[in-house]
């Protein structure tokens, strides 16, 4: 009997295991899913493009798998090396793919050649003197929004007559007019102003310019007051201007200078507005002696007339090149006010209140924004002017003031080059 029952249930155990291994049998994937290859479909990343465009094509089977990279594509009956093309012609191209003797269905795509649409002409320069060249650009735009740059294939012209090349020489003073044809597109037009040198080809002398944020009430101010003394004792090449903060000088004007050099020490005094005069002054003139020395591409005239208390200025800037974004400040100076002064140095007698303190070149007004306004920068001459009522802005002695110019960069804080003369004269280029 036990042997019996033993052997039942070694048959049923049996039984089990055989009916479980065959069901996890039947359900193991197959690859490629159990179904042949018996189609394949041809598709691209699109039917209509322009020439120097790349057209991507993928192979398909009924099965879902990607088949490309074992398929062969032909192009108008020619097989191509992987699954892209890109023909250096126009025109419709039939394509079809095979894979294992199976063909695919037939894609066209047509290719379309770009057509210009526009020609865009610049210059290097917009203005130049008789005798100096400028050069041009064109540049095709064409309908499928690519850009090339044609210049070498366009024919110039120059007020309506052909040139050779791109590059035009100015040849009398006035305003020529450019433009350009390529595949029979005509471009923009631009202008080039041509002028006479009367400017000193040489270049121009660099001017410095010294500012002095100071207060009467300000006991280490004279030190900066002393240093610039020892400043305009050599060539005249250098200015200082005195910007007023907290006593009866100060104006509007000297309020904006020290917000937007952020000034919070007294004395502090820029050159050039570039760089700090550094500590002790006095003992660093040459710092602001060479602000005055050299010469630039850059240069003013200043000139004013003064009648009663109404000034007319009048400033000419000079360019022997042609520059960007440059600016122009325009102040006006009073020198020999009388005012006491607070002294904790050395100098002037070590008096602690100097009485009879001679402030010189203190900001009064200025006929720009103090960071400059623009001004034409173009080559040869420009000329700037404005008129003031200095009864307005608590000039003391019209007789001693002194217009200064700057040029400065387009922030306002570097300063290119400067001119500066006394009420009633005019100082020209030098």
């Amino acid at each position: 009997m036990k042997l019996i029952k033993f052997l039942s249930i070694f048959l049923f155990l049996g039984f089990v295991f055989n009916s479980c291994s065959s069901s996890e049998s039947d359900d193991e994937p197959v690859i490629g899913g159990g179904t042949e290859i018996t189609s394949i479909t041809l598709s691209s990343n699109t039917t209509s493009t322009y020439v120097g465009e790349t057209v991507t094509f993928t192979v398909t089977g009924n099965t879902g798998a990607d088949l490309t990279a074992q398929s062969s594509i032909q192009v108008n009956g020619t097989g191509i090396t992987g699954n892209t093309f890109a023909p250096s012609e126009g025109g419709t191209f039939a394509i079809v793919a095979t894979y294992n003797s199976i063909t695919s269905n037939e894609v066209s795509v047509t290719f379309t050649v770009p057509t210009v649409q526009s020609v865009t002409i610049t210059s290097d320069y917009s203005s130049m003197f008789i005798g100096n060249s400028v050069s041009f650009t064109a540049t095709a735009t064409y309908d499928n929004g690519a850009e090339e740059d044609k210049t070498s294939e366009c024919e110039f012209f120059v007020d309506g007559v052909a040139m050779t090349g791109s590059e035009y020489t100015g040849v009398a003073e006035g305003t020529v007019t450019i433009e350009a044809v390529f595949d029979s597109v005509t471009s923009n037009q631009i202008s080039v102003q041509v002028v006479e040198m009367n400017l000193p080809a040489g270049g121009f002398s660099k001017k410095g310019v010294i500012e002095d944020y100071t207060g009467t009430w300000c006991g280490w101010c004279p030190r900066v007051s002393h240093a610039s003394s020892l400043v305009e004792d050599a060539p005249d090449q250098v200015i200082t201007v005195g910007v007023h903060i907290g006593d009866v000088m100060e104006n509007s004007f000297g309020s904006q200078l020290q917000s937007a050099f952020n000034v919070t020490g007294f004395p502090t005094a820029y050159i050039d507005r570039s760089s700090t005069w550094a500590y002790p002054e006095p003992n660093n003139v040459a710092q602001a002696v060479n602000a005055g020395e050299g010469t630039l591409d850059i240069g003013l005239e200043v000139s004013s007339t003064l009648s009663g208390s109404n000034m007319d200025i009048a400033i000419t800037t000079g360019f022997l090149v042609e520059m960007n974004d440059v600016k122009i400040v325009v102040f006006v100076l009073e020198d020999g006010i009388i005012e006491p002064q607070e002294n904790y140095t050395s100098y002037y007698g070590g008096a602690d209140v100097i009485s009879d303190f001679e402030h010189n070149g203190v900001l009064r007004y200025s006929a720009t924004d103090v960071l400059g306004d623009l001004t034409p920068s173009t080559v040869g001459s420009h000329e700037e002017t404005y008129s003031v009522d200095l009864s307005s802005y608590g000039v003391e002695d019209y007789e001693k003031t002194t217009v200064l110019a700057m040029l400065v960069d387009n922030t306002g804080k570097v300063v290119l080059n400067a001119q500066f003369a006394e009420v009633n004269q005019t100082q020209n280029f030098d």
